[in-house]
């Protein structure tokens, strides 16, 4: 696994690719094609479409509000012009031009960045994984409009946001739950890991039985995990055992052999079936990603 270390509170340096910003000299910092620093008319200001917050939080927008009040921005926004003449459209810092609003603040200090219209999803996105916290359905779907969109791959969203590819890829396996479910997670009702262990059951009424009984009887994690290892108990004690075809044993050494983990074959019969290799730790799903991607999986 590597190293990567999440860069929360990066900003403006997630964007610019600087380690550290000064915000005094930022303005020679800028790559050639970036540019000026001006105070900006908030009515000249324009949303960003690409925005992946989808919820902001009013406790919390009062309070920033209340600081802008008493200190002012002290972090500007970052924006590019519009194709609209005298506007400007948002890549960064939503949050604040919200907040300023009001505060009552009739311009924000700004950065005028020149980005193309198809690289603000991505710039809005790293500024806000470094920034601000998006709730897990926000984090899995943009993810996944970076692969639909943008044809990334799970490896270069993680380099970057910063994060591993394994937490890529859980938060991805959230778009697998139901609708109401994934709403449920939004609000708090029930919690990421609790989703997560939902997703361990791959029957869609399983799925809403055992969210109902989450929220009925108030189950911590731990109870959840015993829960769902006794449907996947009972499941698999349910199916009618198959004789695996004369080889599969030999085929199971052999890739056990390669990933250096345990690996079955389950034959489903009509010459389809599935391989199922096991991990034990994050660490561990690394490595054998690792080992996926240099045979090209």
């Amino acid at each position: 696994m590597d190293n990567k270390k999440h860069s929360l509170g990066k900003g403006l340096s997630a964007i610019f690719g600087e380690k550290n910003v000064d915000i005094n000299s930022i303005r020679e910092e800028l790559p050639p094609e970036g540019g000026a620093f001006i105070e900006l008319d908030i009515k000249n200001i324009i949303f960003n479409k690409s925005q992946p917050r989808e919820n902001f939080d009013e406790e919390k927008l009062n309070e920033l509000a209340d600081s802008i009040k008493l200190n002012g921005i002290l972090q500007p926004v970052t924006v590019r012009q519009s194709d609209t003449a005298e506007m400007y459209e948002l890549i960064a810092g939503e949050r604040r031009v919200r907040a300023a609003m009001r505060a009552g603040l009739k311009t924000v200090p700004a950065y005028i960045y020149k980005a193309q219209p198809d690289s603000m999803m991505e710039l809005a996105l790293i500024e806000n994984i470094q920034r601000e916290n998006l709730n897990p359905i926000e984090l899995s779907n943009s993810y996944q409009r970076l692969i639909d969109e943008y044809g990334l791959t799970q490896e270069q969203i993680a380099d970057k946001v910063s994060r591993q590819r394994s937490t890529v890829a859980n938060f991805l396996r959230l778009q697998k739950l139901p609708d109401e479910i994934k709403q449920s997670l939004i609000i708090g009702d029930i919690t990421e890991a609790h989703a997560r262990m939902i997703l361990r059951v791959d029957n869609e009424k399983a799925q809403f039985g055992i969210w109902k009984k989450i929220i009925a009887e108030n189950l911590t994690v731990r109870e959840l995990d015993d829960l769902t290892k006794k449907f996947a108990k009972r499941k698999k004690s349910s199916r009618t055992k198959k004789e695996q075809p004369p080889g599969n044993t030999d085929i199971e050494n052999q890739l056990m052999t390669f990933f250096g983990t345990k690996v079955k074959i389950v034959d489903k019969g009509n010459s389809k079936g599935e391989i199922i290799i096991e991990y034990y730790s994050e660490d561990d799903l690394e490595r054998i990603l690792e080992i996926c991607t240099k045979i090209n999986f």
